[in-house]
């Protein structure tokens, strides 16, 4: 009996085969190019078959270097190798992709020829999905905020922290006070959209650090981490009934409700979570019971009635004292050098100890303190700039009433003048407001100052209103992304598919772009390979004097 041949596949039976699979697949020769690839490949790149075969595809040097490690890796152990990438398809939409690569051995005229088989699984939505639970575990759906699970992570957390920095957490539980009525009367729905107001008020006037949770009902909670006197868990309450006293309204109608806060400090008041708690709880009951809206902490089993401080009548006294300094926040490239240092304003109060500027600088503001103190910043900053390293810069804050008040190209000239710092080793960093009102004033503005050499920086990217026009109508030099879309990296598909779109809108803009608040090595990690050109924030070290 006559034994048959094997039939040998042809180029074209392979291609219908792949053609027939819905994922992309793609197979690899020895020089990493493409030599097959599927229907389902092309769809996705949006490419033309003839166009990308015997190519090695067009991904950034970074992410190329990467992926030919692992096919040389594939093609030395034989092993299947998985790998998980944020891939952009050709709309610029960004996906997270699984690519599994193996190694087949194919014939071909030379006889049996080692190739890649890798298949692309889009894994976008599983992960959305995964990311979605793993936020439902830790948070409150109504509002967004941190629950109560949450929040003991964290707290346990900052008390660790706290421990090795010698510093202290402040603990703030917050009751509404006139909330039942308001359910009551008008019903759950009017509740709860009023909680929503509560947690946004709430969230507005705490750090990115700090945490804001929902314990249920009307009860929420703030944990303050790395303070260092008492009085910054005071001013921070003092802040938040002022903030929840203001009338809300909705449906035309307009709500009134006040806050309740008892305050508890580690290691003072309580030496963990539930003593914290328990000490906080007494302090709140207490401040209840004498009529609600302020604050209480607990000092040795007292309840001491906290007075008000009037902390714009210590500012000017702080101005006039010289009480003010600078602290300096690294610059650092991703390859670890640092680029320069922003100048950050310090309040060393000398009976409360050192104010958080979160504090000090919105009463500045409101108290018509901040043109003063922002050009004694920016004067100081450019004074010590002078003697540092010529390769680095200074970044100074401007507010958005020191271009209001029409002297700040005089301020930067006289700064420059009297330090002799070169004009392009200082960059202004300006919030989005500061470009509202009258532009072409603002425009004509900075351009002057633009014109002594001066970088222009845009802080706080992506949390405005500002557009693509603003950019370019104001010459920006760099875009710092507002640190909370770095903060939800790792957790919020939104934020990391917008802060890729910054960077690729600064590519195409050929606008610098640093990421701010980067407060962990796992943040710094993603970042990296994200491409970005500047990192600032606790993971690289806390501000210094310099």
């Amino acid at each position: 009996m006559l034994s048959k041949s094997p039939i040998i596949p042809t180029i074209e039976s392979l291609q219908t085969i792949l053609n027939s699979i819905p994922s992309p697949v793609f197979l690899l020769d020895q020089d990493h190019r493409l030599v097959m690839v599927n229907d389902a490949f092309c769809d996705f790149a949006r490419v033309e078959r003839d166009d990308i075969l015997n190519t090695t595809g067009s991904n950034p040097d970074e992410q190329r270097d990467v992926f030919w490690r692992i096919d040389e890796e594939v093609f030395r152990t034989g092993s299947m190798i998985e790998n998980e990438e944020v891939a952009d398809d050709a709309d610029g939409t960004p996906h997270i992709v699984v690519t599994r690569k193996r190694l087949v051995h194919l014939p071909t005229v030379d006889g049996e020829t080692p190739f890649i088989l890798a298949s692309i699984s889009d894994v976008t939505r599983i992960r959305e999905a995964e990311a979605r639970a793993r936020y439902l575990a830790s948070h409150d759906e109504l509002t967004g905020l941190a629950n109560r699970a949450e929040l003991n992570e964290r707290l346990a957390d900052a008390i660790e922290l706290a421990r090795r920095s010698e510093s202290k957490v402040g603990f703030l539980l917050l009751d509404l006070d006139g909330f039942k009525a308001v359910n009551d009367k008008h019903g759950h729905a009017a509740g709860d959209e009023l909680l929503k107001v509560v947690a946004k008020r709430l969230k507005s006037h705490v750090r990115v650090v700090d945490t804001v949770a929902r314990l249920g009902g009307d009860e929420f909670c703030i944990v303050q981490v790395g303070i260092h006197q008492p009085s910054g868990a005071f001013v921070l309450a003092e802040r938040l009934v002022a903030a929840l006293e203001k009338p809300v309204t909705m449906g035309g109608e307009e709500f009134i409700v006040s806050a309740s806060i008892g305050i508890a400090l580690f290691p003072d008041d309580a030496k963990d979570n539930d003593e914290l708690y328990k000490e906080a709880d007494q302090a709140l009951y207490k401040i209840k019971r004498a009529g609600g809206s302020g604050f209480y902490r607990t000092t040795d089993g007292d309840h001491v009635d906290t007075p008000p401080w009037r902390m714009e009548d210590d500012l000017r006294q702080a101005l006039a004292k010289n009480q003010l300094s600078l602290v300096y926040s690294s610059l650092t490239g991703a390859d670890g050098e640092v680029h320069g240092y922003e100048a950050l304003p310090v309040w060393q109060h000398p009976e409360r100890g050192e104010i958080p500027r979160e504090m000090f600088l919105p009463t500045a503001e409101k108290a018509g303190l901040i043109h003063k103190i922002s050009t004694w910043v920016l004067m100081e900053a450019c004074k010590a700039a002078a003697t540092w390293n010529e390769a680095l810069r200074v970044s100074v804050n401007i507010s958005p009433i020191q271009l209001e008040y029409g002297d700040l190209q005089e301020t930067v000239e006289r700064a420059l003048d009297i330090s002799g710092l070169a004009g392009n080793r200082l960059e202004l960093e300006m919030p989005e407001t500061a470009l509202l009102g009258d532009e072409e004033r603002v425009a004509v503005t900075l351009g002057a100052i633009k014109a002594r050499g001066v970088h222009l920086a845009l802080d706080k990217f992506g949390s405005g209103s500002s557009t693509i026009a603003h950019l370019h109508k104001f010459q920006f030099d760099r875009l710092k992304i507002d640190e909370s879309f770095i903060a939800n990296l790792r957790t919020d598909p939104r934020s990391l598919a917008l802060v890729q779109a910054i960077i690729h809108l600064g590519q195409e803009m050929n606008i610098a772009v640093t990421a701010e608040g980067v407060d962990d090595s796992n943040q710094l990690c993603v970042l990296k390979k994200m491409g970005f050109s500047e990192i600032q924030g606790r993971a690289l070290g806390e501000p210094q004097r310099r």
